[in-house]
């Protein structure tokens, strides 16, 4: 029993607390969160996603920074666990960069999605949270499943059914946004499709550089 504790204490920190990268953007968050706290809405109101003022205002920050601000305790306790358990993965697979691009890229791409989705609808939303770029490392998961998959049959490997337990968890989520009120479910759509391309796109310019998934 102790050696079995000892290996998954190597796994732990050697998964998730050599991720320097993915640690930085959780700790900014958590930053943001508790400077929201202090200053309330002023800060929430300055930086948050607001359709006209990005579209009309031309107020192009709000892309990203309404990716560190959240609504409450539950809101980025649940995006940052995603952001740790899966960045901690993706990060190891495809490097700081990679994982940095994936990130906030999907949260960016996700928002402006968003933005020109909801003008064309003629809607006024408010958003803010780090659900986009969480969904697009969901998306990167999912590419990166794939490649070991494709790899894994090349060496004659079982390829494992990670790939459709990944499925299995974006359909959950993304059925889950549509049954509850207030979920920007075009930001999450949007991210997870960024953090395919993006994904998508490291492992082709990559290649046998990206690291197996360490499960």
């Amino acid at each position: 029993m102790a050696k079995y504790d000892q290996q998954w204490y190597r796994d732990f920190y050697g998964r998730y607390l050599t991720s320097f990268v993915m640690i930085i953007f959780l700790l900014l968050n958590i930053l943001f969160f508790v400077s929201q706290m202090i200053l309330g809405n002023r800060l929430t109101d300055s930086g948050a996603l607001i359709t006209d003022n990005v579209y009309y205002g031309g107020q192009l920050y709000r892309l990203i920074t309404a990716t560190f601000l959240h609504a409450d305790i539950s809101h980025i306790v649940s995006n940052m666990i995603g952001l740790f358990f899966i960045g901690g993965l993706i990060e190891i697979s495809v490097g700081h960069i990679g994982f940095a691009l994936i990130y906030l890229m999907s949260g960016i791409g996700g928002n402006l999605v968003s933005v020109y989705y909801e003008n064309f609808k003629h809607i006024e939303r408010y958003s803010i949270g780090a659900s986009g770029g969480v969904f697009g490392l969901i998306g990167a998961l999912l590419i990166l499943t794939a490649y070991e998959r494709i790899r894994s049959a090349r060496e004659g490997k079982p390829a494992g059914s990670l790939l459709y337990r990944g499925l299995f968890v974006v359909v959950f989520m993304v059925a889950s946004g549509f049954t509850e009120g207030g979920v920007n479910n075009t930001a999450h759509i949007g991210g997870l499709i960024m953090g395919m391309i993006v994904c998508t796109a490291l492992v082709l310019i990559r290649g046998s550089k990206i690291k197996p998934m360490q499960l």
